[in-house]
């Protein structure tokens, strides 16, 4: 059976993916962490919570003492007296028969009590606590949250392959009995960007001159991701000089990535310089739009090798969409990575018998408009854009597609 086009897409990609080595683990602080890949699982170290706890601030007592205070007439409010205050963090109380203690969120709830009262509910007074609702209302275990409720001691915490933000920092913190978790060491990476003609951002520059963009894209790209770390450097387009820069970035690196020079013109050298260093290209081309001449190649030591083709939209895209899948493979991560959908407000019925990368726009109220685009090189569209959208070919743009954002963490 003939996959469709987005299927080879992806079986290619995959193809390349099982070739690559993930890197080594190593040792980190978690108060370091935040923005690494884990490697290992954390598992609680204790129940969550770790005992019964008060779910907000208000009065610890016995449901009977309340019902006995009341006598047999509902319109007294039942009263008791405060003996004793349960801050967060303190060790627990014991609650005498006939009385109450006063008790915050996330205090350990008094042994023999088993309720807690809102204060919103009572009426305090300097030495006691009344209650102001009728107290059929209350229920055995009202507003306490019962030790391991939610999770046991051993349970998994953290999955393995997730990528430490604030969320995931504030359970390890919590759930990791050592401050020392193992992460995968961050993916190291050499761009190499190829071309007679690019000029630096502090060069004097003539209108016929081109400055290098594509450096800075993808050195901001992989800034937003602290698992990586990158070098620069350029190459000019001679095949020698760019397989010995190849050569001298496998000697250090996880992954290169080529900028320009991947095509089939006179000084397209990239393909010929990646086949000379030994290295496995699973892919030559791609049936997309922009940024077909791409290559994905890896080394006999599982080393990534990247070619994007030159013009920046190019660049942006083709990184963004295979790129950066096969850096986090490179670096562990199997877990936590979005894959998102964006209805668009303005489609067309523009078609391509390619896979189409389209810019598109999100507005202040939602809406998701396809940016206008002049090509590969229309750098204005490419930085009035949010993200871009994946059109199947022969299909028109109306309607639901695979989005994918620049924020790429």
């Amino acid at each position: 059976m003939q996959l469709n086009v987005l299927d080879d897409l992806q079986t290619k990609v995959l193809i390349l993916e099982a070739r690559l080595r993930v890197v080594d683990r190593e040792q980190a602080s978690v108060s370091r962490a935040t923005g690494r890949i884990l490697a290992r699982a954390v598992h609680n170290f204790r129940d969550s919570p770790p005992m019964d706890v008060s779910a907000m601030d208000g009065y610890a007592c016995r449901l009977v003492d309340l019902k006995t205070s009341s006598g047999s007439t509902d319109s007294i409010e039942p009263s008791l007296p405060v003996a004793a205050v349960a801050a967060a963090g303190a060790s627990p109380l014991e609650l005498s028969v006939g009385s109450a203690i006063r008790i915050f969120t996330g205090g350990v709830v008094p042994r023999g009590a088993d309720v807690v009262i809102p204060r919103e509910r009572c009426q305090e007074r300097p030495q006691s606590v009344s209650v102001s609702m009728p107290l059929e209302q209350i229920k055995l275990g009202w507003n306490i949250r019962r030790q391991g409720e939610n999770a046991r001691q051993g349970d998994v915490g953290l999955l393995a392959g997730c990528l430490i933000d604030g969320p995931r920092m504030s359970s390890l913190v919590s759930m990791s009995r050592e401050s020392q978790i193992e992460v995968y060491r961050k993916v190291r990476v050499t761009i190499i960007n190829t071309g007679d003609e690019l000029l630096q951002m502090d060069a004097p520059i003539e209108p016929w001159q081109i400055r290098d963009s594509n450096g800075p894209l993808l050195e901001s790209m992989l800034g937003a991701c602290p698992w990586i770390e990158w070098t620069r450097t350029s190459a000019k387009d001679d095949l020698g000089e760019i397989e010995s820069k190849l050569a001298e970035a496998l000697q250090v690196s996880d992954a290169v990535i080529f900028t320009g020079g991947v095509s089939m013109g006179d000084t397209d050298h990239v393909p010929a310089a990646v086949k000379g260093s030994g290295a496995e290209v699973l892919f030559h081309r791609l049936a997309i739009r922009p940024g077909a001449p791409i290559l994905g190649a890896a080394s006999h030591a599982g080393q990534l090798i990247f070619g994007l083709p030159g013009n920046p939209v190019s660049v942006a895209v083709t990184f963004r969409r295979f790129g950066m899948p096969l850096l986090e493979r490179l670096g562990g991560r199997t877990w936590g990575k979005r894959h998102l959908k964006a209805e668009l407000a303005n489609g067309d019925d523009k078609t391509l018998h390619l896979v189409w990368y389209r810019l598109v726009q999100f507005q202040p109220d939602g809406r998701v408009l396809l940016l206008p685009n002049q090509g590969s090189g229309d750098i204005r569209s490419l930085g009035l854009s949010d993200g871009f959208v994946e059109i199947p070919p022969e299909t028109h743009s109306k309607g639901t597609f695979r989005y994918f954002d620049w924020a790429v963490v």
